[in-house]
């Protein structure tokens, strides 16, 4: 459905509007969802794993900025999509390890 008003609205068949309502379901769909994983973050004090997902959307948000505003060619920003996810993926497990760790020391002292 999501590809049929893609395509439709690229055509000119579809009135833009189609597309600004789709995208504003999908937006309060996922505020819905995330919003109870953040409260519970919060609750947890899981500090470090909420900062790690906002650094990423912030990575995200700058990349697709830059292709956008700047004009990346398309295989530049693959190329830079490529190493932002593995090392956000790198850096996750880390985090992990790291408060398994301290987790680990932290009730067995």
């Amino acid at each position: 459905m999501f590809l049929n008003i893609i395509t439709n609205v690229q055509e000119n068949k579809l009135d833009s509007i189609y597309l600004y309502m789709l995208v504003t379901i999908g937006l309060a769909i996922g505020y819905l969802l995330v919003r109870p994983a953040v409260k519970w973050f919060i609750t947890n004090r899981v500090f470090d794993l909420l900062s790690y997902i906002m650094v990423s959307l912030i990575l995200c948000i700058m990349l697709s900025a830059s292709y956008f505003m700047l004009g990346l060619s398309p295989e530049l920003f693959r190329l830079f999509l490529k190493v932002i996810l593995q090392l956000l993926a790198y850096f996750g497990a880390g985090l992990v390890i790291w408060n398994l760790i301290r987790v680990l020391f932290i009730k067995h002292s």
